[in-house]
């Protein structure tokens, strides 16, 4: 049986921020940055505006990654850190293409 969606049940958008523009009233963000730290239940990202931690409950399995790896986290800021909800692997993703694109986009919304 597919229950429909409403409003009040649907998820909020992560909105794309870079880690020093991340704010506690944020509802959900989407950062991307180099694993530069990790335990089985958390990473720490750097994009080199700054760093933060996504801490994950047990049941996320955080082996496939490892200290090096680029990636992004979507999830719910507290404080200075994530209560990470997603964590995907973007090795090969390129930043400087995609923050070039980023400010041709925001160029033409001007």
């Amino acid at each position: 049986m597919i229950v429909p969606m409403d409003d009040d049940r649907r998820r909020a958008p992560a909105e794309f921020r870079k880690i020093e523009d991340v704010e506690e009233d944020d509802i959900r963000v989407s950062v991307i940055g180099t694993i530069v730290d990790m335990t089985e239940s958390k990473v720490v990202l750097d994009d080199g505006t700054g760093k933060i931690e996504a801490s994950f409950d047990l049941s996320k399995d955080l082996g496939e990654f490892e200290e090096g790896d680029m990636a992004r986290v979507m999830g719910r800021p507290t404080g200075n850190k994530l209560e990470g909800e997603i964590i995907q692997d973007f090795e090969g993703f390129d930043v400087d293409l995609y923050q070039e694109t980023l400010e041709k986009v925001n160029e033409l919304r001007e």
